[in-house]
Formats: C-alpha cells, sequence, structure tokens
C-alpha cells in the first residue's frame, strides 16, 4: 500500500508494528498543521529511527530493511542478468560493463512522494518500495567525472558558457569522447554553425539497487555562536551495502567511429574518470559533505566480438577433453556437429536387402509414372483399368517396402535420439560450433573479463586501452 492509499483509508492499519514506512504514513494522515508535523517527526524518529538512545535522546540510526533485490524482475534489475542475455542482439564491439562497489557512508536520493512524513524521502520504486540510485542520476554523476578528469585538454570551465546547459554543450562539442559518451540534447534549439545539434550518447545506464534504509537529523549550526537552527530529517540508503552498476555501451553500425578502437578508447576513458573520481566525490546529493561515500570492488567487463578478452565458456569447454562417445558419432574431422540431413544416408541398407530395397523403389517410380501418364491421358482405351492395375500395384509394393524400412525406421528413430542428445551436450559445453548454412551471419563472440580489489575499475580501464597499470 502506498502513503497515499494509506492517508485515504480511514481502516487503515499497519500489518506489523515494526514497518517503518506503514508507521510513517499512518503519523502523516493525522497532520493538520505544521506544528503538528514537526511533533509527529519529532515522535517518529525517537521510536522508530534511533538505537541506543541516551538519556538527551541521541544515537545511532536504526537500519531498516526492505525487500530484498533478489526478489525484482531482470526487467528492473538489470545488473543481475547474464551476459547472454544483456548483449544478444547487440552489434559488433559493444560492450558491457558492471561495476561493484559498496557505500562506506549514508547515501542521500531524492524521491518525489507528496506525502511523506519527512520532506527528504530516499528515491523508492513506488511498487516496491526498494530504494534505489536512479539511471539518469549515475549518467549525470559520471558526466561530472568525466569532465572533471579531462577538462585540461578543453578551454577553461569558466570561458565555456554562462550557465550549466551551455559549458556542457560547449565541452561535449569540443571533445569528440565526451559527445559520443553522453550525446548532446539539443531542447528543440537550433545552434549556429551546427549541422547535427542533437545526438544520443553511447553510454546507457541502469539504476544500482539497494535493501536497508535509515533516516538521519542534521542540525545546521550558527557559526557564531555554534548552536543548532532548525533540524533537517533525512532519509538515506544505509551505508555497508554492495551495490552493481550496469552500464552498456551501445556501438552502432554503418557509422563513423563504429570500430573497436573508438569503443574502447570511449569505454577507457570513461572508466579510468569515474575510477579516479567516485572514490574521492562519492556519489548521490551532499556527497562534498561526505555523504555517498564508497569502495571499489570489482569490475567485469563483457564484450561483442572484442578482441583480446578471454572467453571463459570456449576455455572450459577446451578443457574438457572427455567428449562422450556418442558425441563423437556425430562429429566431422574438425569437431563441428554433423548436418542432421545427413542421417538418412548412414541407415541405407546393404547386400541383398539393400539391392531388394532399391529394386523395388525403381519399379514403384515406373508405376508411378505411369500412372501420371494416363490420368493426363485419361481417353486412352483400357486407361481406367490399367490405372486400377496400377494402383494394385503401387499398394503391394508399399507393404513390402514396410517391411523393409520398419527396422530402419526404429533404427533411425535411435540415431536421431542420439544425435539430440548430442547436440545438447555440444551446446551445453560450447566445444564446437554447430554447422550453419553459408549464407547465414556468423554468431557473435561473447567474452568477459574481470578485476578485483580497490584499483579493480582502474585496472581494467587500463587494460581496455591496451596500457599497463
Amino acid at each position: 500500500m502506498t502513503c497515499f492509499d494509506a492517508l485515504a483509508d480511514e481502516t487503515f492499519r499497519p500489518k506489523k508494528d515494526n514497518d517503518w514506512l506503514q508507521q510513517g504514513a499512518r503519523l502523516r494522515r493525522t497532520v493538520r498543521h505544521d506544528k503538528d508535523l514537526t511533533t509527529q517527526r519529532t515522535t517518529f524518529l525517537r521510536q522508530q529511527a534511533i538505537s541506543n538512545a541516551n538519556p538527551m535522546g541521541q544515537g545511532e540510526a536504526t537500519i531498516y530493511r526492505c525487500h530484498s533485490p533478489a526478489l525484482l524482475p531482470t526487467g528492473l534489475n538489470t545488473a543481475a542478468r547474464s551476459m547472454e542475455q544483456a548483449l544478444a542482439g547487440f552489434p559488433r564491439y559493444s560492450a558491457r560493463l558492471l561495476l561493484t562497489f559498496s557505500l562506506l557512508t549514508p547515501l542521500l536520493t531524492k524521491d518525489d512522494d507528496p506525502f511523506y512524513l519527512f520532506e527528504n524521502p530516499a528515491r523508492k520504486d513506488h511498487l516496491l518500495g526498494l530504494p534505489y540510485l536512479s539511471a539518469a542520476s549515475l549518467k549525470g554523476l559520471s558526466a561530472d567525472a568525466y569532465q572533471r578528469a579531462f577538462s585540461d585538454n578543453t578551454t577553461p570551465w569558466a570561458e565555456l558558457g554562462e550557465n550549466d546547459p551551455d559549458r556542457t554543450r560547449a565541452f561535449r562539442q569540443a571533445d569528440p569522447y565526451a559527445k559520443r559518451l553522453f550525446g548532446i540534447a539539443d531542447d528543440g534549439v537550433m545552434i549556429e554553425n551546427e549541422s547535427n545539434p542533437s545526438e544520443k550518447g553511447r553510454l546507457h545506464f541502469s539504476p544500482v539497487w539497494f535493501n536497508n534504509l535509515q533516516l538521519l537529523v542534521m542540525n545546521p549550526g550558527n557559526p557564531e555562536t555554534a548552536m543548532g537552527t532548525l533540524p533537517i530529517q533525512f532519509e538515506a540508503v544505509a551505508p555497508d551495502q554492495t551495490g552493481v552498476l550496469e552500464v552498456i555501451y551501445f556501438n552502432p553500425q554503418g557509422v563513423k567511429d563504429s570500430d573497436e578502437a573508438t569503443a574502447r578508447a570511449d569505454l577507457a576513458r570513461w572508466l579510468a574518470a569515474v575510477a579516479t573520481w567516485w572514490p574521492v566525490l562519492g556519489l548521490g546529493a551532499k556527497r562534498l559533505a561526505g555523504y555517498g561515500a564508497i569502495q571499489i570492488v570489482k569490475a567485469e567487463l563483457q564484450a561483442v566480438d572484442w578482441s583480446g578478452v578471454t572467453d571463459h565458456t570456449a576455455s572450459e569447454a577446451a578443457s574438457n577433453a572427455d567428449i562422450p562417445e556418442y558425441v563423437r558419432e556425430f562429429q566431422d574431422e574438425a569437431g563441428a556437429l554433423l548436418p542432421e540431413s545427413e542421417l538418412d544416408s548412414r541407415l541405407a541398407p546393404a547386400g541383398e536387402a539393400g539391392e531388394q530395397l532399391k529394386a523395388l523403389s525403381a519399379d514403384k517410380a515406373q508405376l508411378q509414372a505411369r500412372k501420371l501418364e494416363l490420368q493426363q491421358n485419361r481417353q486412352q482405351a483400357g486407361a481406367d483399368k490399367e490405372l486400377k492395375q496400377i494402383k494394385k500395384g503401387i499398394e503391394k509394393l508399399n507393404k513390402q517396402l514396410e517391411v523393409l524400412r520398419k527396422p530402419l525406421q526404429q533404427e533411425l528413430q535411435a540415431l536421431k535420439a542420439r544425435y539430440q542428445n548430442a547436440r545438447k551436450w555440444l551446446e551445453a559445453h560450447q566445444a564446437v560450433e554447430t554447422p550453419v548454412a553459408a549464407d547465414t551471419p556468423a554468431a557473435s563472440t561473447l567474452a568477459e573479463r574481470s578485476e578485483t580489489g580497490p584499483d579493480s575499475w582502474q585496472n581494467l580501464a587500463y587494460w581496455i586501452a591496451g596500457e599497463q597499470p
């Protein structure tokens, strides 16, 4: 139930006494004046938000657990998708980064819920109640880190325009890497001397989901008296949590700068920028005050047709030399799976049975040809009588062929069953590739590389750029 529903329903009662979100909604519905709101907030903070309080009502912030992010569908928690799911259908040289970090201090985000007990709620999914850092915020934070990292090669920031949109536009026009990564939005305004004022960036971000929340109180002090003025309540994403950021680099085909070298250079510069500045500045709001500090944990790269990236799946299959005999039965000299159309030829009978089958098949073909000729010339004398005799002859031959083919059909079914098992084994282990038609486009190769530790993002950026850390 949303906070709005809780306010509207006179009979609403929280299902659990420790459900702090519903408790807050319940308190909010009784407020009629600002004074009442302050009282309710103070009461709620003392009862729900502070643990191990001292006689003055001060203590540590209580950690509240929301629903598990594991319950999110992959359409929302896209970082949980497999490499094959995430990059299926992406063009060559596209890539996916999974950047894992841990929160060291509370993370402040801003929600737009108008019926909340506090003015500064954390951003949460309105249906699931899970806190998250939005994709738009992550793009803005990464663009800021990039501008800080590579501002030396452009005009000084103060000279790029009078306001932030003008400065951002001028910066990206001057830096081709930034323009490709983040794009440029024209907002419907045509700029002189720009033939293509709007361009979509190649980086695509997904939200980072968390699980725990806490309530904090800030009390800005008077610099002269060192006394607090007016306490401000914040709902924050609690520290000591791990977040995974998914970033996809979509490499368009058939356009300028769509080669592998460009894709690697773009992604390496972006990753080096966030690896340098995010641990220093943090994420979210009020990060310069110490909120949203992070520690880097891991970096994973998944790429389409990149050279020099380890294909772990293929390497595991190559190391598995114990290919079952029923699989080897259907492999050619190169280890590829034989076409299914060749199975019939494997069961062609030999010897006397084979000669008899060929003779009966030839007799049947002659009768069918004569039958077709008579059907086209029914006016010939005795045509109907001959057609009846041909029909009886074909029926007799079919019975004889059925007797000869019955054991072959049973053997063929067993052969096809072994063939399908061999196909499944090869697909699961990917030891070899199944043959495809000559005009079928070659399948893309998905491969991955990972680094761990506080320097993992930076080390991976160096590797992408072809350098050593």
